[in-house]
């Protein structure tokens, strides 16, 4: 018997689901590494020199991605977000926000001085943070996907939802 391939729907908030646990993952993988890095500065007494300032300036920058990955999966200070970073209101300021929090976690994968364990972690959320960013420029968006929800929550039919008839009449884009 052959098996049947869930709706678009469910296939739709299936893929919203898994980019936002991976978005929150991935915030909180760059916050602990940002607190490993500080801590194993401060315990090495690397702080006292320039490279060492290096680590604790761009440990911060983590720590500080991190939390605005979190909070912007979690909702807060949405408004206050979007205010002092407009980049982030658009669905491609978003993803170049991720790809570019996976990049400088992929970059820390490649210092030879870390452990593999760190290493395999940083390659994981460097995918994680680059799979969130596709899916921000392609994937569905959660608007519509609500709308859909609801629809077949009230299995109203599909001319009186405009969302979903405009998802139905959608025609992949041609490259």
């Amino acid at each position: 018997s052959r098996a049947r391939l869930a709706p678009p729907m469910a296939r739709a908030e299936l893929l919203l689901k898994g980019k936002r646990l991976c978005a929150l993952a991935s915030g909180g993988v760059l916050i602990t590494f940002a607190v490993l890095s500080l801590v194993g500065c401060f315990i090495s007494f690397l702080w006292v020199t320039p490279i060492g300032w290096m680590i604790i300036i761009s440990s911060i920058w983590y720590a500080a991605f991190g939390g605005l990955m979190i909070a912007m999966q979690l909702g807060y200070g949405a408004k206050l977000i979007t205010a002092n970073a407009g980049f982030l209101d658009s669905k491609y300021g978003r993803a170049m926000f991720y790809f570019f929090c996976g990049s400088m976690a992929g970059s820390s994968a490649g210092s030879h001085d870390a452990w593999l364990v760190a290493q395999i972690f940083a390659y994981i959320n460097w995918g994680m943070c680059w799979f969130v960013g596709i899916l921000e420029l392609c994937g569905p968006k959660e608007k519509v996907a609500n709308v859909l929800a609801q629809h077949m929550a009230s299995q109203l039919p599909v001319e009186h939802v405009p969302a979903a008839n405009a998802l139905a009449q959608h025609v992949a884009p041609s490259f």
